[in-house]
């Protein structure tokens, strides 16, 4: 409720200026029109006066308006922009883990910024443009008709021709060629595969298909823009036709206003040719606006893999992990029923052929995912029992290739914990065995890491990621997969200070791994197989 009653406030205040600043706009062309006119008759310049004073005011106030127009207006855009951030933020947190559809990582990072970005001129370009034109008009309308009847009822049919020629026409071609962000969306995703994977492609001899790829993308955006600006040239001719052919009919047929009043009517119309141009670029944009706002409710609509219970039980002080003849799977059950404890402290080993979901089975302890059947339970509760991020709170996930930011290892740290002191970011980078390096590095914490970790060793980079995931003060560690890539002595290096986590009082390790080395350190190895078909 206080947020609602300042937008409508604020937004029925910028609508209000808005119109007073376009009136002033067309305040100033008819008021100079009758002062030229007047002017002409060579009156006694106190005649004058009142539309002399009345230019400079229509003038001066026109710009005051439509500064504090834009003022409160944006102001209210740019707070629903911030919503629609989070919503959409929170969004993709809650259906990642299910698939995001056909997104690919360049489009997801071009094309749902660019239509959060969009949505903000629904309100900006979309909705006030009409708004504002349509009571402007409606004004103009009236003091046209209070001058002359006919001329009244001629500028009330340009206005209704030229609205609906704009709504009909400009929409329905803007539709037809719009696809801008979705080609812009197609060329981040091909760049960005390309640049990803460039060392590959090379290698393999598949460069040039690439290429191909993405100048096909460039030739698509470059044609989606310039169809907007066709579609921007057409509207623009349809409103200065409109506004032309007005102006003619009122010279024609007006039935014989005051001399003084004749320019005043004459142009009219073409004082209306700002407020039209308004409902033109509106019009070329409603297509991308709604286009943009189908696709957030997509990404909105997306399934949910896991839900919360209307009444989460609070998170167990104990962390003992107890899975219970739980079967997982994607689209549909892939393993056999397994059953496993995780003491606290304790350490287990989770081995199986590539493809049976053993890092399904990762993702279903965190409740990232639901189980089939069976039940995970931590501290003696079911996991379907709990709030999911309380759940993740209390586990924690280092998978094969998490992601490493291109910022220094100090930020890189506290995106687990932003408020991390340095004192705890050493004990972290100590417990994770990578607090020598570190200190070894020119710059210390401040060390920049590269592009994906790229200035680090694999080693190095697998130690700063789990480094974090200790900074998170997660009680159960689950690591799929962490030697993976690694040479033999970098491999065994890092598993001797993962293994040194675990131990009474310690944390409990959950590792997900095919290598025979790894699993030969574990006492306890839980095997996954495939569901019987």
């Amino acid at each position: 409720m206080t947020r609602t009653y300042p937008r409508r406030a604020r937004l029925a205040f910028g609508l209000a200026t808005g119109v007073a600043a376009q009136l002033a706009a067309v305040g100033l062309l008819l008021a100079s029109a009758w002062l030229i006119v007047r002017a002409a008759e060579q009156p006694p310049v106190l005649y004058l006066m009142v539309a002399i004073v009345s230019v400079r005011f229509f003038g001066i106030s026109r710009s005051v308006l439509r500064y504090v127009e834009r003022l409160a207006t944006h102001d209210v855009a740019l707070a629903d922009a911030v919503e629609r951030r989070v919503e959409t933020y929170v969004d993709l947190d809650r259906a990642a883990p299910g698939g995001l559809g056909d997104l690919r990582r360049g489009d997801l990072v071009s094309r749902v910024v660019a239509d959060v970005a969009r949505l903000q001129d629904r309100l900006l370009r979309l909705r006030l443009p009409w708004w504002v034109g349509l009571a402007a008009t409606l004004v103009v309308v009236a003091v046209v008709a209070a001058i002359d009847l006919r001329s009244g009822f001629v500028i009330a049919a340009g206005v209704l021709v030229c609205g609906t020629a704009l709504r009909r026409v400009v929409s329905s071609v803007g539709a037809r060629r719009s696809g801008r962000a979705e080609a812009q969306g197609r060329l981040s995703a091909e760049v960005a595969a390309s640049a990803v994977a460039s060392r590959e492609l090379v290698a393999f001899g598949a460069a040039g298909q690439a290429g191909a790829k993405a100048r096909t993308a460039t030739d698509d955006a470059e044609s989606a823009q310039s169809g907007g600006a066709s579609v921007a040239g057409l509207g623009s001719a349809i409103v200065l036709t409109i506004a032309g052919a007005t102006v003619a009919v009122l010279a024609a047929w007006s039935s014989g206003p005051d001399p003084v009043l004749i320019g005043v009517v004459l142009l009219a119309p073409i004082a209306l040719i700002e407020p039209w141009d308004g409902w033109s670029e509106a019009e070329r944009l409603r297509p991308e606006v709604t286009a943009a706002g189908e696709r957030l409710a997509a990404l909105a609509a997306l399934p949910n893999p896991v839900s919360d219970p209307a009444d989460p039980r609070p998170l167990p002080e104990s962390y003992d992990l107890v899975v219970d003849a739980a079967v997982v799977g994607w689209d549909g059950p892939v393993t056999a029923p397994v059953s496993f404890k995780v003491a606290e402290g304790d350490a287990v080993a989770v081995t199986g052929p590539s493809g049976v979901g053993k890092s399904t089975l990762a993702y279903a302890l965190l409740r990232l995912l639901p189980t089939w059947t069976g039940t995970v339970l931590l501290g003696g509760t079911p996991t379907t029992e709990l709030a999911a991020s309380d759940v993740r709170r209390r586990i924690g996930y280092l998978g094969q290739d998490d992601v490493v930011f291109d910022t220094s290892v100090r930020e890189n740290l506290r995106i687990a914990d932003p408020q991390a002191d340095d004192d705890r970011l050493r004990d972290a980078l100590a417990s994770a065995g990578l607090l020598a390096a570190v200190d070894a590095m020119p710059r210390g914490l401040d060390t920049p890491v590269g592009e994906h970790g790229g200035r680090l060793s694999g080693g190095e980079r697998q130690r700063l990621c789990l480094a974090r995931l200790l900074l998170a003060d997660h009680r159960v560690l689950v690591l799929d997969e962490p030697t993976e890539h690694l040479d033999a002595p970098t491999a065994e290096a890092l598993m001797d200070d993962v293994l040194a986590l675990a131990g009474p009082g310690g944390r409990s390790l959950v590792v997900v791994t095919h290598s025979p080395s790894v699993l030969a350190r574990f006492d306890t190895v839980v095997a996954l197989s495939r569901v019987d078909p």
